[in-house]
């Protein structure tokens, strides 16, 4: 009797270990490094959205996804020889990363070739436009940026704006590129200044501000850089008539952390903002996030939490067997899927050429904090 109970609990055992099927996706993000704001806060995201999937068994009996978290260090060249890795040593199924858009960028050559899916942390469409198997998550610079800049010209009606763009990042530069755009010939646009994301003394910057006292600043730059423009140029003797706005990467606590009083009333364009959410699927995130990391999530923490859905959906979805290719088109094909991206007003979708579309947010800093737009 015993022997015909062991023969059959192993047999249990092994049907169940045929069907249990682990799911590998590779996630090469900045830990250290220029962009370690971004992607130490969507590893956060990413994970929780993933132990949720796993543990709600929301792809089906044995089935589950493992993450394979590797730092990048916010270099191209690193990111690349992950990516490569990532795909052929370890297998994984697709690439939940890099941070930032010259990384992403860089690393869109390598899946198109290699023919794995990646859903990266950009702002460029050049990311798109580089194949198939490269993709985004967060929306265009054009849908951010105009909603953004249309809202300074209509609450503080500048007479003169100087933009302040980086010289090393595509999507902050696009950024800038289409602010100004938007802007022109409503308002004296100043000569563009630039800057490398890494810098920290903005002294000449800071001292062309202070002399030339244009009415509006607007940054597309890091968080830290962004910062440190502010704070360096309220040193410098800026007056507090000066208003700043920044793009998204300003939307971190690290923001508020370098820039203290400086970053005060500054207009932020963000992607997320979930905690000023009133919906269930917003209320619900917030609250196991902050019981499990102790923190309110900020917008990284939802971008991350956000690849994570899309790619659990993706994968529920995707035709059998489960190859890279059947989970690409799962996944560009989602369309108004619920998301903690956004103002909530809309779901999220992939629209033409796989461009990721919902409503971003309009923030500013009052008494050290996020607040919605007046």
């Amino acid at each position: 009797m015993k022997r015909r109970l062991s023969v059959l609990t192993l047999s249990l055992l092994a049907a169940f270990a045929a069907k249990a099927e682990e799911i590998l996706i590779g996630v090469p993000v900045s830990l250290t490094g220029t962009y370690a704001f971004v992607g130490t806060a969507a590893v956060k995201g990413l994970q929780h959205a993933v132990d949720e999937i796993n543990t709600g068994n929301e792809l089906g009996a044995g089935r589950s996804i493992k993450l394979v978290i590797v730092d990048d260090g916010s270099n191209n060249n690193q990111a690349i020889t992950l990516v490569n890795r990532l795909a052929n040593v370890d297998k994984v199924m697709a690439i939940a990363g890099p941070s930032a858009s010259p990384t992403v960028l860089a690393a869109s050559p390598v899946v198109n070739q290699l023919q794995v899916p990646m859903l990266g942390i950009a702002v460029t469409t050049a990311v798109n436009k580089a194949g198939p198997w490269s993709n985004r998550i967060l929306n265009s610079p054009a849908t951010l940026m105009t909603a953004l800049t249309n809202y300074t010209l209509t609450s503080y009606k500048p007479k003169s704006v100087m933009t302040v763009a980086s010289r090393d990042n595509d999507g902050a530069a696009a950024q800038s590129k289409v602010a100004r755009s938007v802007m022109e010939g409503k308002v004296t646009l100043m000569p563009e200044e630039s800057a490398l994301m890494a810098e920290t003394d903005f002294s000449a910057l800071t001292t062309k501000i202070a002399s030339t006292k244009p009415d509006v600043v607007m940054i597309t730059m890091n968080d830290a850089a962004a910062a440190n423009i502010l704070l360096q140029s309220r040193q410098a003797g800026v007056p507090a008539s000066v208003r700043f706005v920044a793009n998204n990467a300003a939307a971190s606590a690290s923001f508020l952390r370098i820039g203290g009083k400086a970053v005060e009333g500054v207009l932020v364009g963000t992607d997320a903002f979930p905690e000023i959410r009133t919906d269930a699927l917003a209320r619900n995130f917030v609250a196991n996030f902050q019981k499990r990391y102790n923190a309110i999530p900020d917008q990284w923490n939802a971008v991350g939490y956000t690849i994570g859905r899309l790619y659990g959906h993706a994968i529920a979805n995707a035709k059998s067997p489960l190859t890279r290719q059947s989970l690409l088109d799962s996944l560009v094909n989602i369309k108004n899927f619920p998301v903690v991206l956004g103002s909530g007003k809309g779901n999220f979708s992939f629209a033409a050429e796989r461009e990721p579309t919902y409503e971003p947010i309009l923030i500013t800093i009052k008494d050290g904090k996020f607040t919605p737009a007046p």
